[in-house]
Protein backbone atom coordinates (compact mmCIF):
# COMPACT_ATOMS: atom_id res chain seq x y z
CA UNK A 1 0.00 0.00 0.00
CA UNK A 2 2.89 2.34 0.74
CA UNK A 3 4.07 1.85 -2.84
CA UNK A 4 0.68 2.78 -4.34
CA UNK A 5 0.15 5.76 -2.03
CA UNK A 6 3.68 6.93 -2.77
CA UNK A 7 3.09 6.85 -6.53
CA UNK A 8 -0.10 8.85 -6.17
CA UNK A 9 1.45 11.35 -3.73
CA UNK A 10 4.52 11.84 -5.92
CA UNK A 11 2.42 12.45 -9.01
CA UNK A 12 0.25 15.01 -7.17
CA UNK A 13 3.23 16.83 -5.64
CA UNK A 14 4.96 16.96 -9.01
CA UNK A 15 1.83 18.15 -10.83
CA UNK A 16 1.35 21.06 -8.43
CA UNK A 17 5.11 21.74 -8.17
CA UNK A 18 5.09 21.54 -4.35
CA UNK A 19 8.83 21.85 -3.81
CA UNK A 20 9.08 21.67 -0.01
CA UNK A 21 7.01 18.47 0.42
CA UNK A 22 9.04 16.89 -2.38
CA UNK A 23 12.25 17.76 -0.55
CA UNK A 24 10.90 16.25 2.67
CA UNK A 25 9.94 13.04 0.85
CA UNK A 26 13.37 12.82 -0.76
CA UNK A 27 15.07 13.33 2.61
CA UNK A 28 13.01 10.59 4.26
CA UNK A 29 13.84 8.15 1.49
CA UNK A 30 17.54 9.02 1.68
CA UNK A 31 17.59 8.50 5.45
CA UNK A 32 16.00 5.07 5.02
CA UNK A 33 18.64 4.08 2.45
CA UNK A 34 21.44 5.31 4.73
CA UNK A 35 19.99 3.30 7.61
CA UNK A 36 20.09 0.13 5.54
CA UNK A 37 23.68 0.78 4.59
CA UNK A 38 24.61 1.53 8.21
CA UNK A 39 23.44 -1.86 9.47
CA UNK A 40 25.22 -4.01 6.85
CA UNK A 41 28.57 -4.56 8.59
CA UNK A 42 27.13 -5.17 12.11
CA UNK A 43 24.85 -7.79 10.54
CA UNK A 44 27.22 -9.47 8.09
CA UNK A 45 30.33 -9.80 10.27
CA UNK A 46 28.88 -11.78 13.22
CA UNK A 47 26.56 -13.82 11.00
CA UNK A 48 29.36 -15.15 8.79
CA UNK A 49 31.85 -15.50 11.64
CA UNK A 50 29.41 -17.47 13.81
CA UNK A 51 28.31 -19.68 10.90
CA UNK A 52 31.93 -20.88 10.68
CA UNK A 53 32.61 -20.98 14.43
CA UNK A 54 29.47 -22.98 15.19
CA UNK A 55 30.68 -25.86 13.05
CA UNK A 56 32.92 -26.78 16.00
CA UNK A 57 29.85 -27.77 17.98
CA UNK A 58 29.16 -30.56 15.50
CA UNK A 59 32.67 -31.80 14.86
CA UNK A 60 31.46 -35.37 15.30
CA UNK A 61 29.31 -34.82 12.23
CA UNK A 62 32.09 -33.48 10.03
CA UNK A 63 30.95 -35.54 7.08
CA UNK A 64 27.40 -34.25 7.53
CA UNK A 65 28.59 -30.65 7.70
CA UNK A 66 30.71 -31.09 4.57
CA UNK A 67 27.79 -32.50 2.60
CA UNK A 68 25.46 -29.77 3.86
CA UNK A 69 27.73 -26.84 3.05
CA UNK A 70 28.62 -28.38 -0.31
CA UNK A 71 24.93 -28.67 -1.20
CA UNK A 72 24.25 -25.09 -0.15
CA UNK A 73 27.13 -23.70 -2.18
CA UNK A 74 26.10 -25.61 -5.31
CA UNK A 75 22.41 -24.66 -5.17
CA UNK A 76 23.23 -21.02 -4.40
CA UNK A 77 25.53 -20.95 -7.43
CA UNK A 78 22.79 -22.51 -9.59
CA UNK A 79 20.29 -19.88 -8.44
CA UNK A 80 22.61 -16.94 -9.14
CA UNK A 81 23.52 -18.36 -12.56
CA UNK A 82 19.83 -18.68 -13.43
CA UNK A 83 19.19 -15.09 -12.36
CA UNK A 84 22.12 -13.69 -14.34
CA UNK A 85 21.13 -15.59 -17.48
CA UNK A 86 17.52 -14.35 -17.32
CA UNK A 87 18.33 -10.72 -16.50
CA UNK A 88 20.81 -10.59 -19.39
CA UNK A 89 18.31 -12.27 -21.70
CA UNK A 90 15.29 -10.06 -20.93
CA UNK A 91 17.23 -6.87 -19.96
CA UNK A 92 14.38 -5.42 -17.86
CA UNK A 93 16.29 -2.25 -16.93
CA UNK A 94 17.06 -1.13 -20.48
CA UNK A 95 15.11 2.02 -21.37
CA UNK A 96 14.25 2.93 -17.79
CA UNK A 97 13.59 6.71 -17.60
CA UNK A 98 16.28 7.66 -15.10
CA UNK A 99 16.98 10.96 -16.81
CA UNK A 100 20.76 10.45 -16.66
CA UNK A 101 22.59 12.45 -19.32
CA UNK A 102 25.68 10.31 -18.91
CA UNK A 103 25.90 6.91 -17.26
CA UNK A 104 28.17 6.75 -14.21
CA UNK A 105 31.47 5.07 -15.00
CA UNK A 106 32.54 1.96 -13.14
CA UNK A 107 36.18 1.52 -12.17
CA UNK A 108 38.29 -0.63 -14.48
CA UNK A 109 38.11 -4.24 -13.38
CA UNK A 110 41.24 -6.34 -13.03
CA UNK A 111 41.44 -9.74 -11.37
CA UNK A 112 44.63 -8.80 -9.54
CA UNK A 113 42.86 -5.79 -7.99
CA UNK A 114 40.01 -8.04 -6.90
CA UNK A 115 42.44 -10.37 -5.12
CA UNK A 116 44.23 -7.44 -3.44
CA UNK A 117 40.94 -6.00 -2.22
CA UNK A 118 40.14 -9.28 -0.50
CA UNK A 119 42.98 -8.92 2.04
CA UNK A 120 43.08 -5.36 3.43
CA UNK A 121 46.13 -3.53 4.79
CA UNK A 122 44.00 -2.14 7.60
CA UNK A 123 40.93 -4.14 8.64
CA UNK A 124 39.34 -1.17 10.43
CA UNK A 125 39.75 1.01 7.36
CA UNK A 126 38.22 -1.71 5.19
CA UNK A 127 35.19 -1.87 7.48
CA UNK A 128 34.88 1.92 7.62
CA UNK A 129 35.04 2.22 3.83
CA UNK A 130 32.66 -0.66 3.23
CA UNK A 131 35.10 -2.85 1.28
CA UNK A 132 32.79 -5.76 0.51
CA UNK A 133 35.22 -8.58 -0.19
CA UNK A 134 37.51 -7.55 2.66
CA UNK A 135 34.60 -7.62 5.13
CA UNK A 136 33.56 -11.08 3.96
CA UNK A 137 37.16 -12.35 4.16
CA UNK A 138 37.64 -10.90 7.65
CA UNK A 139 34.37 -12.45 8.81
CA UNK A 140 35.30 -15.92 7.57
CA UNK A 141 38.87 -15.63 8.89
CA UNK A 142 37.65 -14.52 12.31
CA UNK A 143 35.13 -17.37 12.39
CA UNK A 144 37.87 -19.87 11.54
CA UNK A 145 39.98 -18.40 14.34
CA UNK A 146 37.13 -18.85 16.81
CA UNK A 147 36.70 -22.43 15.65
CA UNK A 148 40.40 -23.17 16.16
CA UNK A 149 40.47 -21.43 19.57
CA UNK A 150 37.89 -23.81 20.98
CA UNK A 151 37.05 -23.17 24.64
CA UNK A 152 39.20 -20.04 24.82
CA UNK A 153 37.17 -18.44 22.07
CA UNK A 154 33.79 -18.97 23.76
CA UNK A 155 33.66 -15.51 25.43
CA UNK A 156 34.22 -13.83 22.06
CA UNK A 157 31.64 -16.09 20.46
CA UNK A 158 29.14 -15.15 23.15
CA UNK A 159 29.90 -11.47 22.56
CA UNK A 160 29.33 -11.86 18.83
CA UNK A 161 26.10 -13.77 19.45
CA UNK A 162 24.82 -11.03 21.75
CA UNK A 163 25.87 -8.36 19.27
CA UNK A 164 24.05 -10.19 16.48
CA UNK A 165 20.87 -10.41 18.55
CA UNK A 166 21.01 -6.66 19.20
CA UNK A 167 21.62 -6.00 15.49
CA UNK A 168 18.65 -8.15 14.52
CA UNK A 169 16.46 -6.11 16.88
CA UNK A 170 17.59 -2.93 15.12
CA UNK A 171 16.93 -4.56 11.74
CA UNK A 172 13.38 -5.31 12.91
CA UNK A 173 12.99 -1.62 13.77
CA UNK A 174 14.16 -0.63 10.30
CA UNK A 175 11.83 -3.11 8.66
CA UNK A 176 8.96 -1.73 10.76
CA UNK A 177 9.75 1.65 9.18
CA UNK A 178 9.87 0.11 5.70
CA UNK A 179 6.31 1.22 4.74
CA UNK A 180 7.32 4.83 5.35
CA UNK A 181 10.56 4.29 3.44
CA UNK A 182 8.74 2.65 0.55
CA UNK A 183 6.19 5.49 0.49
CA UNK A 184 8.95 8.11 0.38
CA UNK A 185 11.01 6.34 -2.25
CA UNK A 186 8.08 5.57 -4.55
CA UNK A 187 6.79 9.15 -4.19
CA UNK A 188 10.22 10.52 -5.12
CA UNK A 189 10.41 8.01 -7.99
CA UNK A 190 7.07 8.98 -9.54
CA UNK A 191 7.69 12.71 -8.97
CA UNK A 192 11.07 12.60 -10.73
CA UNK A 193 10.52 10.05 -13.48
CA UNK A 194 6.74 9.81 -13.89
CA UNK A 195 4.56 6.70 -13.89
CA UNK A 196 6.42 5.40 -16.96
CA UNK A 197 8.87 3.86 -14.52
CA UNK A 198 6.29 1.13 -13.77
CA UNK A 199 6.80 -0.59 -17.12
CA UNK A 200 10.47 -1.57 -16.66
CA UNK A 201 9.79 -2.19 -12.95
CA UNK A 202 7.13 -4.75 -13.90
CA UNK A 203 9.65 -6.39 -16.24
CA UNK A 204 12.07 -6.63 -13.31
CA UNK A 205 9.41 -8.30 -11.14
CA UNK A 206 8.66 -10.74 -13.97
CA UNK A 207 12.34 -11.73 -14.34
CA UNK A 208 12.79 -12.28 -10.58
CA UNK A 209 9.61 -14.35 -10.26
CA UNK A 210 10.48 -16.34 -13.41
CA UNK A 211 13.96 -17.08 -12.06
CA UNK A 212 12.56 -18.18 -8.71
CA UNK A 213 10.02 -20.39 -10.50
CA UNK A 214 12.72 -22.03 -12.64
CA UNK A 215 14.88 -22.70 -9.60
CA UNK A 216 12.09 -23.71 -7.22
CA UNK A 217 9.90 -25.71 -9.60
CA UNK A 218 12.52 -27.29 -11.86
CA UNK A 219 16.09 -27.31 -10.52
CA UNK A 220 15.46 -28.14 -6.86
CA UNK A 221 12.81 -30.87 -7.43
CA UNK A 222 14.90 -32.35 -10.25
CA UNK A 223 17.96 -32.46 -8.00
CA UNK A 224 15.94 -34.26 -5.32
CA UNK A 225 14.71 -36.88 -7.78
CA UNK A 226 18.03 -37.47 -9.53
CA UNK A 227 20.05 -37.86 -6.33
CA UNK A 228 17.60 -39.65 -4.02
CA UNK A 229 14.96 -41.05 -6.43
CA UNK A 230 12.37 -39.44 -4.13
CA UNK A 231 9.20 -38.07 -5.70
CA UNK A 232 9.33 -34.28 -5.18
CA UNK A 233 5.53 -34.01 -5.14
CA UNK A 234 5.07 -36.67 -2.44
CA UNK A 235 7.97 -35.34 -0.37
CA UNK A 236 7.06 -31.64 -0.57
CA UNK A 237 3.43 -32.41 0.30
CA UNK A 238 4.54 -33.07 3.88
CA UNK A 239 6.15 -29.62 3.99
CA UNK A 240 3.21 -27.59 2.72
CA UNK A 241 2.65 -25.93 6.15
CA UNK A 242 6.30 -24.80 6.18
CA UNK A 243 6.15 -23.42 2.64
CA UNK A 244 2.92 -21.59 3.40
CA UNK A 245 4.44 -20.14 6.59
CA UNK A 246 7.50 -19.00 4.64
CA UNK A 247 5.32 -17.27 2.05
CA UNK A 248 3.18 -15.44 4.59
CA UNK A 249 5.92 -14.47 7.09
CA UNK A 250 8.80 -13.86 4.63
CA UNK A 251 11.11 -15.21 7.34
CA UNK A 252 13.22 -18.37 7.20
CA UNK A 253 13.92 -18.10 10.93
CA UNK A 254 10.24 -17.79 11.86
CA UNK A 255 9.46 -20.77 9.62
CA UNK A 256 12.17 -23.01 11.14
CA UNK A 257 10.04 -24.57 13.94
CA UNK A 258 7.35 -25.49 11.40
CA UNK A 259 9.98 -26.88 9.01
CA UNK A 260 11.50 -29.05 11.75
CA UNK A 261 8.08 -30.41 12.67
CA UNK A 262 7.30 -31.20 9.02
CA UNK A 263 10.68 -32.93 8.64
CA UNK A 264 9.83 -35.22 11.54
CA UNK A 265 6.45 -35.92 9.96
CA UNK A 266 8.17 -36.73 6.65
CA UNK A 267 10.45 -39.23 8.40
CA UNK A 268 13.75 -37.40 7.87
CA UNK A 269 16.38 -38.75 10.27
CA UNK A 270 17.00 -36.75 13.45
CA UNK A 271 20.71 -36.13 12.86
CA UNK A 272 20.07 -34.71 9.38
CA UNK A 273 17.12 -32.49 10.19
CA UNK A 274 18.60 -31.14 13.44
CA UNK A 275 21.73 -29.94 11.63
CA UNK A 276 20.75 -29.21 8.03
CA UNK A 277 17.60 -27.18 8.66
CA UNK A 278 18.89 -24.74 11.35
CA UNK A 279 22.08 -24.14 9.37
CA UNK A 280 20.04 -23.66 6.20
CA UNK A 281 17.80 -21.08 7.86
CA UNK A 282 20.99 -19.12 8.58
CA UNK A 283 23.13 -19.43 5.45
CA UNK A 284 21.17 -21.15 2.67
CA UNK A 285 19.33 -18.45 0.72
CA UNK A 286 18.90 -19.59 -2.90
CA UNK A 287 16.04 -17.20 -3.58
CA UNK A 288 17.84 -14.26 -2.00
CA UNK A 289 21.03 -14.94 -3.98
CA UNK A 290 19.08 -15.02 -7.26
CA UNK A 291 17.19 -11.86 -6.37
CA UNK A 292 20.32 -9.89 -5.43
CA UNK A 293 22.08 -10.82 -8.67
CA UNK A 294 19.07 -9.84 -10.80
CA UNK A 295 18.59 -6.59 -8.86
CA UNK A 296 22.23 -5.54 -9.28
CA UNK A 297 22.27 -6.11 -13.04
CA UNK A 298 18.81 -4.52 -13.41
CA UNK A 299 19.97 -1.31 -11.72
CA UNK A 300 23.15 -1.28 -13.83
CA UNK A 301 21.00 -1.59 -16.96
CA UNK A 302 18.73 1.19 -15.74
CA UNK A 303 21.72 3.51 -15.34
CA UNK A 304 23.08 2.49 -18.73
CA UNK A 305 26.13 0.86 -17.13
CA UNK A 306 27.51 -2.02 -19.22
CA UNK A 307 28.74 -4.84 -17.00
CA UNK A 308 31.59 -6.85 -18.47
CA UNK A 309 31.88 -10.60 -17.94
CA UNK A 310 34.45 -10.17 -15.12
CA UNK A 311 32.17 -7.64 -13.42
CA UNK A 312 29.24 -10.04 -13.67
CA UNK A 313 31.50 -12.70 -12.18
CA UNK A 314 32.01 -10.32 -9.26
CA UNK A 315 28.22 -9.95 -8.98
CA UNK A 316 28.03 -13.76 -8.95
CA UNK A 317 30.55 -14.04 -6.10
CA UNK A 318 29.20 -11.22 -3.94
CA UNK A 319 25.54 -12.21 -4.42
CA UNK A 320 26.40 -15.69 -3.14
CA UNK A 321 28.27 -14.33 -0.12
CA UNK A 322 25.72 -11.60 0.63
CA UNK A 323 22.93 -14.18 0.56
CA UNK A 324 24.86 -16.33 3.05
CA UNK A 325 25.14 -13.31 5.33
CA UNK A 326 21.50 -12.29 4.99
CA UNK A 327 19.41 -12.67 8.13
CA UNK A 328 16.45 -15.06 7.96
CA UNK A 329 13.98 -12.25 8.61
CA UNK A 330 11.64 -10.22 6.37
CA UNK A 331 13.68 -8.11 3.92
CA UNK A 332 16.92 -9.66 5.19
CA UNK A 333 18.25 -9.80 1.64
CA UNK A 334 17.49 -6.13 1.15
CA UNK A 335 19.80 -5.24 4.04
CA UNK A 336 22.77 -7.01 2.42
CA UNK A 337 22.08 -5.63 -1.06
CA UNK A 338 24.56 -2.71 -0.67
CA UNK A 339 27.37 -5.27 -0.47
CA UNK A 340 26.75 -6.36 -4.05
CA UNK A 341 26.35 -2.79 -5.31
CA UNK A 342 29.51 -1.52 -3.63
CA UNK A 343 31.60 -4.43 -4.88
CA UNK A 344 30.88 -3.62 -8.52
CA UNK A 345 30.53 0.15 -8.16
CA UNK A 346 26.81 0.45 -8.91
CA UNK A 347 25.29 3.62 -7.38
CA UNK A 348 23.60 2.83 -4.08
CA UNK A 349 20.81 5.21 -5.09
CA UNK A 350 19.69 2.42 -7.42
CA UNK A 351 18.06 0.79 -4.40
CA UNK A 352 15.34 3.40 -4.89
CA UNK A 353 14.21 1.52 -7.97
CA UNK A 354 13.71 -1.87 -6.33
CA UNK A 355 12.61 -1.00 -2.79
CA UNK A 356 8.95 -0.35 -3.71
CA UNK A 357 8.41 -3.94 -4.88
CA UNK A 358 10.81 -5.65 -2.46
CA UNK A 359 8.15 -6.73 0.04
CA UNK A 360 6.13 -8.43 -2.69
CA UNK A 361 9.16 -10.31 -4.02
CA UNK A 362 10.30 -11.19 -0.50
CA UNK A 363 7.42 -13.66 -0.10
CA UNK A 364 8.47 -15.61 -3.19
CA UNK A 365 12.20 -15.67 -2.52
CA UNK A 366 11.71 -16.73 1.12
CA UNK A 367 9.56 -19.63 -0.05
CA UNK A 368 12.36 -20.74 -2.38
CA UNK A 369 14.90 -20.30 0.45
CA UNK A 370 12.92 -22.65 2.69
CA UNK A 371 12.28 -25.09 -0.16
CA UNK A 372 16.04 -25.28 -0.69
CA UNK A 373 16.50 -26.20 2.98
CA UNK A 374 13.74 -28.81 2.79
CA UNK A 375 15.08 -30.54 -0.31
CA UNK A 376 18.65 -30.24 0.93
CA UNK A 377 17.69 -32.00 4.14
CA UNK A 378 16.54 -35.11 2.27
CA UNK A 379 19.49 -35.07 -0.16
CA UNK A 380 22.06 -34.70 2.62
CA UNK A 381 20.32 -37.36 4.75
CA UNK A 382 20.43 -39.88 1.90
CA UNK A 383 24.07 -39.19 1.03
CA UNK A 384 25.14 -39.14 4.67
CA UNK A 385 23.56 -42.47 5.55
CA UNK A 386 24.83 -43.97 2.30
CA UNK A 387 28.40 -43.00 3.23
CA UNK A 388 27.93 -44.24 6.79
CA UNK A 389 26.63 -47.58 5.56
CA UNK A 390 23.28 -47.15 7.30
CA UNK A 391 19.77 -46.69 6.01
CA UNK A 392 17.76 -43.56 6.74
CA UNK A 393 14.17 -43.98 7.89
CA UNK A 394 11.92 -44.42 4.84
CA UNK A 395 9.67 -41.52 3.99
CA UNK A 396 6.16 -42.43 5.10
CA UNK A 397 3.39 -42.05 2.53
CA UNK A 398 0.97 -39.17 3.00
CA UNK A 399 3.16 -37.67 5.74
CA UNK A 400 2.57 -40.24 8.52
CA UNK A 401 4.69 -39.64 11.58
CA UNK A 402 7.42 -42.14 12.35
CA UNK A 403 9.43 -42.34 15.55
CA UNK A 404 13.07 -41.28 15.43
CA UNK A 405 15.63 -44.00 14.81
Amino acid sequence: MGFVFGLVAGSVLSFYSLTFPLQVVELMGDLFLRSLRMIVVPLIFPTLALSIADLGDVARLSRLSGLTIGYYLVTNAMAVTTGLLLVNLFQPGVGMPLGEETAPQLPDFRLSDLIRRTIPNNPFQAVAEGETLAIIFLSLLFGAGLLAAGEKGKPVRSLLTSGLHVTVVIVHWLIALAPIGVFSLSAHLSAEFGLGVLIPLSRYVFVVVLGLAVHGLIFLPLSLYLITKTSPFVYLRSFFPALLTAFTTSSSSATLPVTLDCAETAGVSRDARSFVLPLGATINMDGTALYEAVAAVFVAQAYGIPLSLPQQLLVFLTANMAAIGAAGIPAGGLVTMPLVYQAVGIPLAGLTLILPVDRFLDMFRTTVNVEGDIIGCQIVAQLYHRDEGTSPPPNPPQGKIQPDR
